[in-house]
């Protein structure tokens, strides 16, 4: 009996202690397909602007583009310095000249997904993109605003790990070009799915322990 609980201990201090510090909600727009379906519910770890990096996918909050209360979900191409071009292949950006391949955008969508633009991203602020790029409202529409369509690393909430039943896998897409950096790794997430596990697997053996000897004991 005394192992049972001590495997519900281990359970709920993980889901009480590591599960500290993320959030849920659903995406509410196809901004982000493939990678984020319309209505998909989405965990995201609260972190520091500061800790992002080019290919999280982020959720932040879109007062620098007039929408104080409206909080989004993108994918950060660019960093504070970063000269980001579109579009030489596909819909793809180019960041300080090197051609990226992103392949979690969604080709095709038009020309609105290969629509021309240059820009430098301002410092302290990120360049964000839907990945469904025919169709997403992100930096290139905000782009002769007032941050020159980057959003302030203050003004994000966290980092989206995982999507509906999957996690947000890291891309290299970045860092295969030789930009530096890579994105943002959910490690606490893994213990805390590591010790529910050894709780449960703890406690499912004890059961099973204690109902094999209540069974002997039965004349």
């Amino acid at each position: 009996m005394a192992v049972m609980v001590t495997g519900v201990l281990i359970a709920a201090t993980a889901f009480m202690v590591l599960g500290f510090g993320y959030r849920r909600l659903a995406e509410p727009s196809d901004a982000m397909l493939p990678t984020v379906g319309h209505g998909d519910k989405l965990t995201i770890r609260e972190v520091s602007g500061g800790d992002v990096n080019r290919g999280d996918v982020v959720i932040f909050s879109a007062a620098a583009w007039g929408q104080p209360d409206v909080e989004l979900v993108r994918r950060v191409v660019g960093v504070g310095g970063d000269a980001i071009t579109c579009c030489e292949l596909e819909s793809f950006a180019s960041v300080n000249g090197r051609q990226v391949t992103e392949e979690y955008v969604k080709v095709g969508g038009g020309s609105a997904a290969r629509r021309p633009y240059t820009a430098t991203v301002e410092p302290g602020h990120v360049w964000v993109l839907g990945d469904n790029r025919g169709t997403a409202r992100d930096s290139r529409d905000e782009i002769n605003g007032p941050a020159k369509g980057g959003i302030p690393v203050g003004d994000i909430k966290g980092v989206v790990v995982r999507a509906g039943d999957g996690r947000i896998e890291q891309t290299t897409a970045f860092s295969r070009v030789g930009l530096p950096g890579k994105t943002f790794e959910d490690g606490r997430a893994t213990w805390m799915g590591l010790m529910i596990l050894v709780g449960g697997l703890t406690f499912l053996a004890s059961a099973g322990w204690l109902l094999v000897t209540i069974r002997r004991r039965t004349p």
